[in-house]
C-alpha cells in the first residue's frame, strides 16, 4: 500500500476542547444515573433497617442540607417511609406530632424531583397539605433549611394574604406546602394555575384534617390532581374518615407504623 501523504484529513491530530459545561452535564447524568441504580437496589436490602441518613441513597444536595441542619440519625418512621417512597410507593403511616415524618415525606419529595430532573418549566412537582397554618409554616421552614442546595422553588399557601399575591406565584412553583382551603380556593379561582404534571400529593396529619371539617375540601382537591401520582397519608390516628380518604386516594400503599420511637433525638 502506497504510503499516504498528509493532508486535509491525514496524519494531521487536533486538538478536540471539550467545554466546561459539557463536562458538568456529563457529570451530572453520570450521577443521577448511579443514584437512580441505588434507589432500584433498595429492593434487595436486608430487613437490617438504616439508621443513618449518610446510608441512604440522597443526592448530594440533599445530603448537604441535612448535614447542615444537623440531621444524622433517623427516627422509626423515618427509617421505615424514605426507603419505600424513594421507590415512588403510596404510604399509609401511623405517626404522631414528633416523630420526625416531616422528614419522612419531604426527603422522598426533593429526591424523587431531583431524580426526574424537575425544573421551573415543568410547573408543580409536589403538593403538602396541612391542617394548620402553624404546621404548613414549620413543614416550610423545614423544606427551606433541608433544600437549601436544591434549585426548586418552593411556595407557601395558608392565607392571611390576598389571593392575588399568591396567585402571582402560584406558576412558577415546583413544590407547595398549603392548607386545605386556600388551595381549593386557587385551583376554582386562579386560571394559570397548572397541575396536570404533578408527581406527589403529602396529606400531613391526615386525622386533623378530617376533624377540622375539611374532608369535602381534600375530596375537592383529590378531583383536581391527576390519577398518575404518588400520595404520601401521614396520620396519628386511623379514624373511619382517613381509611375512606386512605382507600380513595391511595394505590396499593405501604402500610407503616411508628409510635414508639426511640431512635433519636432530633425529629422533624
Amino acid at each position: 500500500m502506497a504510503p499516504q501523504r498528509p493532508g486535509r484529513g491525514h496524519g494531521v491530530s487536533k486538538a478536540v476542547r471539550v467545554h466546561p459545561r459539557s463536562l458538568k452535564r456529563k457529570r451530572d447524568e453520570d450521577q443521577l444515573e448511579e443514584l437512580s441504580q441505588r434507589v432500584a437496589s433498595l429492593e434487595s436490602r436486608p430487613s437490617t433497617p438504616y439508621s443513618l441518613f449518610t446510608e441512604l441513597p440522597l443526592s448530594q444536595a440533599t445530603q448537604v442540607g441535612l448535614t447542615k441542619s444537623h440531621f444524622k440519625t433517623l427516627t422509626a418512621i423515618q427509617a421505615q417511609a424514605i426507603p419505600a417512597a424513594l421507590q415512588s410507593k403510596d404510604i399509609l403511616g401511623a405517626a404522631k406530632t414528633g416523630s420526625g415524618k416531616t422528614l419522612a415525606f419531604l426527603i422522598p419529595v426533593l429526591e424523587n424531583l431531583h431524580r426526574k430532573q424537575w425544573t421551573e418549566h415543568d410547573g408543580l412537582g409536589a403538593l403538602i397539605l396541612s391542617p394548620t397554618r402553624e404546621l404548613a409554616i414549620q413543614i416550610f421552614e423545614v423544606l427551606r433549611k433541608v433544600g437549601r442546595n436544591h434549585t426548586f422553588s418552593a411556595g407557601l399557601v395558608i392565607g392571611g394574604k390576598p389571593l392575588q399575591e399568591e396567585r402571582e406565584r402560584l406558576s412558577r412553583m415546583n413544590i407547595l406546602v398549603a392548607t386545605p382551603g386556600r388551595m381549593l380556593q386557587h385551583m376554582d379561582q386562579t386560571a394559570e394555575f397548572e397541575i396536570a404534571n404533578l408527581q406527589m400529593l403529602v396529606l400531613d396529619e391526615a386525622d386533623r384534617i378530617m376533624d377540622m371539617g375539611f374532608q369535602g375540601t381534600v375530596d375537592a382537591i383529590i378531583e383536581h390532581l391527576p390519577k398518575e401520582r404518588q400520595t404520601l397519608l401521614f396520620s396519628a390516628t386511623q379514624t373511619k374518615k382517613v381509611s375512606d380518604l386512605a382507600r380513595l386516594s391511595l394505590r396499593e400503599p405501604e402500610f407503616l407504623s411508628a409510635h414508639e420511637d426511640a431512635h433519636s433525638a432530633t425529629k422533624s
